[in-house]
């Protein structure tokens, strides 16, 4: 999927998950805001393995060693990653804290979930060299495909701000 795609993906992940959740955070408008901005950090986390991501070509230096590491939509789009990064959030204490590690773990597992829907799909049980996707995908970039899922999830986070906020 592109950029685009993730970015509504994550925030309709986020929107979905905030809907329900037991999240209620005291400050909707500071740490909810915290908490979507980490769904979307997340949401285009995975590609820092790609140097020519928007993420890539941010941290060129991170995106090649790891590139060059372990390939493209593996390591970082797996649930390895989705473990460390949990495990490696658990130390922010406090609201902004739950903010922080649940918008990324949201916006981490929407872009796995995404990219599993085009032909390549992801490793999934990385370092297990065995690619998951659904059994209907479509190719990344697709007018048709990628263009009728990014209308789908931004659909949605219309009907949240309207039923929600």
């Amino acid at each position: 999927m592109r950029l685009g795609t993730h970015l509504i993906g994550a925030t309709a992940a986020a929107t979905a998950y905030y809907t329900i959740s037991p999240l209620s955070f005291t400050d909707i408008a500071t740490v909810g805001g915290v908490y979507l901005a980490s769904s979307i950090a997340g949401g285009l986390l995975p590609d820092i393995c790609s140097p020519r991501s928007w993420i890539g070509r941010r941290l060129p230096l991170i995106a090649t060693i790891i590139s060059k590491t372990f390939g493209h939509r593996t390591f970082t789009h797996s649930f390895l990653f989705l473990f460390i990064i949990y495990f490696f959030t658990q130390s922010i204490e406090g609201e902004w804290g739950l903010a922080v590690q649940t918008g990324l773990l949201v916006g981490i597992a929407s872009h796995l979930l995404l990219d599993m829907m085009t032909s390549r799909g992801v490793h999934l049980f990385f370092p297990i060299k065995f690619p998951v996707r659904f059994p209907f995908f479509t190719k990344t970039g697709s007018t048709v495909g990628e263009g009728s899922i990014a209308v789908l999830l931004t659909l949605w986070v219309v009907y949240f701000a309207v039923t929600y906020l």
